[in-house]
């Protein structure tokens, strides 16, 4: 695959909102506990027990894993146009969603598609900064997956609520949107070019169903 069937990739913006929020206490808990670490160890407090120091060292140590995911998660969730299909990644999953299933691409309002009065209290904090911006909604000819399925990897605010589709909120949807559309068009226009004759066999029947 050379670099020209490969788009830039887009940051998801609802990932990196949310993983900020767990930064600080992380780094703050980390410290904390890598503080009391230190006088337990060393029989400086009798309080916890200095059986407990390495519960306490344990801690630090998985707080600061936390810390370091809430830096890389939003480099590993991203939007990317590939070669024949677009794909989502998350920090841990990937998703391939195949140009033959995409039928659609449009502007998304995303305060028109999730009214602010009308989401959820504690989802208020993460959607605030992105009730005024536009995202970038891919129509689907259903999902790639079972909704259950996808909803354990995806937020909820990344599917629309008046037809399947992504709702995909990026820095620069109409960036997006344009190299998703010259790949889907080179795809399509790949296909229209491939030769039909006696000679083809039933690998290419079927990779063109």
């Amino acid at each position: 695959m050379s670099t020209q069937d490969v788009g830039d990739r887009f940051r998801l913006l609802l990932y990196e909102r949310r993983l900020s929020r767990y930064r600080q206490p992380a780094i703050t808990l980390a410290v904390l506990l890598l503080g009391l670490w230190y006088p337990v160890s060393i029989n400086y407090l009798s309080w916890p027990s200095p059986t407990d120091a390495p519960w306490l060292m344990a801690g630090s140590l998985v707080s600061l894993a936390l810390w370091l995911f809430t830096l890389l998660g939003p480099r590993l969730a991203y939007a990317q146009p590939r070669e024949d299909h677009l794909r989502l990644q998350t920090p841990i999953y990937r998703l391939k969603i195949s140009y033959r299933r995409i039928h659609n691409t449009r502007p998304i309002d995303f305060a028109k598609m999730f009214p602010p009065p009308m989401v959820r209290r504690g989802d208020r904090w993460l959607l605030r900064p992105f009730f005024g911006a536009t995202a970038l909604g891919v129509d689907v000819q259903g999902w790639p997956l079972s909704p259950t399925v996808l909803r354990l990897f995806f937020n909820r605010f990344f599917f629309a609520v008046d037809q399947p589709s992504f709702v995909l909120l990026v820095e620069n949807w109409m960036a997006l949107s344009n190299q998703l559309s010259s790949h889907m068009d080179a795809w399509r226009g790949t296909r229209r070019e491939r030769p039909r004759g006696p000679g083809f066999d039933a690998a290419d029947i079927l990779r063109d169903e």
